[in-house]
């Protein structure tokens, strides 16, 4: 388990991302890149810092990602983020609760998949 004494939260996340669960840069950046996003959003807020915001506060942030325009995929892709830094603090016993415990995600819409276009399907058609 990573020691997070001498770390602030950010760095340590990192950390823990990047060398226990072994993700990706690209993974680890994106983790952080959301990170600051609610954490920046706090502070337009005049909220709680990191460790101690609510869930009322997080689901603020959703509100205004999904009024921005943000896909529901999106949205959620950043809400799993969260969870993995609150897990983490969870994990390191700097909170007692995890305010995203309860968090169901966002529906997003299925999409048919098509494997082939019409005009292919007309072209294999009149060939055989």
């Amino acid at each position: 388990m990573l020691t997070v004494f001498f770390m602030d939260f950010p760095t340590a996340f990192q950390h823990y991302l990047a060398l226990e669960k072994k993700y990706s840069p690209h993974t680890v950046k994106a983790y952080l890149d959301d990170l600051a996003s609610f954490s920046q959003h706090l502070a337009n807020q005049e909220g709680a810092d990191l460790a101690g915001a609510s869930y009322g506060e997080i689901r603020s942030w959703v509100v205004a990602l999904v009024e921005s325009g943000l896909s529901h995929t999106s949205v959620n892709r950043k809400i799993a983020s969260l969870k993995a830094f609150y897990k983490f603090l969870l994990r390191t016993r700097q909170i007692q609760v995890n305010p995203l415990a309860q968090h169901r995600a966002l529906k997003t819409s299925k999409k048919i998949q098509v494997p082939f276009s019409e005009k292919e399907v007309a072209a294999a058609c009149a060939t055989g």
